[in-house]
């Protein structure tokens, strides 16, 4: 459902979202929570978290700013700061994604999706996945032939006719165009493979530096049960919109499925291009680069693959929020942002 269009922007009416000229909304490194992050009159830098901005001012879910906030936490997915006044991303407004793709991975899906269809009209239960081969057979005169024949046979199976084939040619684009997004998430995740390589070849180089050679093999481990995660996800996605013809009889629930899916691979995908920046521009050389790019690396998968037990006894101390005062804990942040608050 689209939302309302006086929603599209960032226009919240609580005072605390207007008295300070230089604030914003991201996401915490950390625990992944929505932050408003604000400058204080004397210059220090304080983030608050969203949810308990709403309990400490009473801001009701059910208000236009209740609404606006949720926006804001899940769009914070697909943007990495947000002030008032922005407009909201596509994915929180109408589902479409606020990114686009490339037309070679357009092709790549309508390629997949039309091969899909030969093969369920001639019952081969052969699939065809690799991109350069889908292009090679779907540029052949035959298969065009066959891909047209097959657009009928659909139209009939749907029951909308033959004499409105188009109708089915329009859906198939409709579809092509959702799967595209996650053609490019799937080219996007090849960056994480390549982190892989690299971080194996680190290992061999670094053989005998038992302190370094333990952080390697430790980040390797972690990353496999990221690769995992990545895999299933590409897996399901695959399987549940193998079937093309359920797929085009319940277009309007699979489109849902697909940008679940697309949205969930992005935010995941988004978090790593800070470091595949670094992981692309590093020789592979011993060296201080190499050492500390490795523990960044093991810094970013272990609160997010480690087991719980473990990496709560190294973030004991840690409450995930930064600040440029040294506040106990967050009720005195809170307090002390009261406090500048009094006057209004």
């Amino acid at each position: 459902m689209t939302t309302p269009k006086t929603e599209r922007k960032i226009e919240l009416e609580h005072k605390i979202f207007k008295t300070f000229e230089e604030c914003h909304f991201q996401k915490s490194d950390i625990s992944d929570e929505a932050l408003f992050v604000l400058k204080m009159a004397e210059g220090s830098i304080v983030s608050l978290p969203l949810l308990a901005i709403c309990r400490e001012f009473s801001i009701d879910p059910a208000s236009k700013d209740g609404d606006l906030i949720t926006l804001i936490d899940k769009a914070l997915n697909f943007i990495n700061i947000l002030r008032p006044g922005d407009d909201l991303p596509l994915e929180v407004l109408t589902g479409e994604a606020s990114w686009e793709v490339k037309e070679e991975h357009q092709v790549i899906a309508y390629n997949r999706i039309t091969m899909q269809l030969v093969t369920w009209m001639s019952g081969s239960e052969e699939l065809i996945t690799d991109p350069d081969q889908l292009m090679q057979i779907a540029d052949d005169p035959n298969t065009k032939k066959k891909i047209n024949q097959a657009f009928d046979e659909v139209a009939e199976k749907l029951g909308i006719g033959k004499g409105n084939r188009e109708e089915v040619v329009n859906l198939v684009h409709q579809v092509a165009n959702e799967l595209s997004y996650i053609e490019t998430l799937r080219v996007k995740y090849r960056n994480i493979l390549m982190v892989d390589r690299k971080l194996q070849e680190l290992r061999r180089i670094y053989a005998h530096e038992k302190g370094v050679l333990e952080t390697v093999t430790q980040s390797i481990r972690l990353l496999d049960d990221a690769k995992k995660k990545f895999e299933t996800t590409f897996d399901e996605l695959d399987a549940n919109t193998g079937e093309i013809m359920s797929v085009l009889r319940n277009f309007t629930s699979q489109r849902q499925y697909i940008r679940s899916k697309r949205d969930d691979l992005y935010k995941r995908l988004k978090a790593w291009e800070p470091l595949i920046d670094e992981w692309e521009e590093l020789e592979l050389e011993r060296g201080p680069k190499a050492v500390r790019l490795v523990k960044d690396t093991y810094q970013f998968l272990a609160p997010r693959f480690m087991k719980v037990k473990q990496w709560l006894l190294m973030t004991k101390m840690q409450d995930g929020i930064a600040s440029g005062q040294n506040f106990k804990n967050e009720d005195d942040r809170m307090g002390a942002l009261k406090g500048k608050m009094m006057q209004w």
